[in-house]
């Protein structure tokens, strides 16, 4: 027998009556009730509002937050800025302000890796903004109860400039990257957002610094970075894995237009990197 949300409806009148509330009220809802709780945080809620078009659409960005004295040391001194978390809902052009990451009050650690799983954001790595030391930090703000928690920090070796992507459900996937000895990594791991786990996955056929990961209709793609040796001078290959088979594939050679870092083309993400993406899932 289903649970009863709302007294005297049937369950899935109820339930849309549920889905229909703005993001910005999920977390009133969630602590009326533990009934309301365990239904909106649930995946099918979600999975639902997707469906019917219920949910509103946002944009998370990273912003520097810079007064003018601060705009003055940073030109003079070379001071760093420091970055927030700004979220815009483009359908009624509303701004605010996430809050800031528990134990983080001068900003986002530099060159963190940020991405958006489920109902989740989830933020990973980086470098301290006050000591630089390198941080195998794990924070996730679920967007229901609009609270930040700490997950899991990041096993092994404390990695920077990993690539770093999300099959946009429970996973967020690290791969490459380098080491506190600057030494160029090829392993590759897995966080579940859901469990708060680690697991690891069979190691990239070649070490890959600063590389882009990608995640596409069940394959995690890493595109270009470079080994120890080679020392900032990007390859054009890239590699593929599948879930399915949990397998890497063969390395893809001169898959890219230029030897540079696929972080920064961002222009390409929607013309080349797209074509590149096809090409990968067997495209012409």
């Amino acid at each position: 027998m289903a649970m009863e949300l709302i007294p005297g409806l049937p369950y899935d009148i109820a339930r849309g009556c549920l889905i229909r509330v703005e993001y910005k009220q999920l977390a009133t809802v969630v602590s009326i009730c533990r009934s309301w709780k365990s239904e909106t945080e649930s995946p099918e809620f979600r999975r639902l509002r997707n469906a019917t078009c219920t949910g509103q659409k946002l944009v998370v960005m990273v912003q520097a937050r810079v007064s003018p004295d601060q705009a003055s040391n940073i030109v003079k001194y070379g001071d760093s800025p420091v970055y927030r978390f700004t979220l815009l809902e483009p359908d009624t052009g509303d701004w605010c302000e996430l809050p800031p990451l528990p134990g983080f009050s001068n900003g986002l650690p530099m060159f963190c890796q940020v991405a958006s799983v489920g109902s989740d954001l989830v933020v990973m790595g980086g470098l301290d903004p006050v000591t630089w030391e390198v941080s195998t930090s794990v924070f996730i703000f679920n967007f229901v109860s609009a609270t930040w928690r700490r997950g899991a920090d990041m096993p092994g070796v404390r990695r920077s400039f990993f690539g770093f992507a999300s099959d946009s459900d429970r996973t967020v996937y690290v791969v490459g990257g380098h080491d506190g000895d600057k030494n160029a990594l090829r392993s590759t791991m897995a966080y579940d957002t859901a469990r708060d786990e680690w697991f690891s996955l069979p190691d990239m056929a070649r070490e890959r610094d600063e590389c882009k990961a990608i995640f596409r209709h069940g394959r995690l793609h890493v595109i270009g970075g470079y080994c120890t040796e080679m020392q900032g001078r990007f390859e054009r290959t890239a590699e593929v894995f599948e879930i399915a088979s949990w397998q890497w594939k063969n390395v893809i050679d001169d898959l890219l237009e230029d030897a540079t870092c696929p972080k920064d083309l961002r222009v390409r993400e929607r013309r080349g990197v797209l074509h590149v993406l096809w090409r990968l899932c067997g495209g012409t």
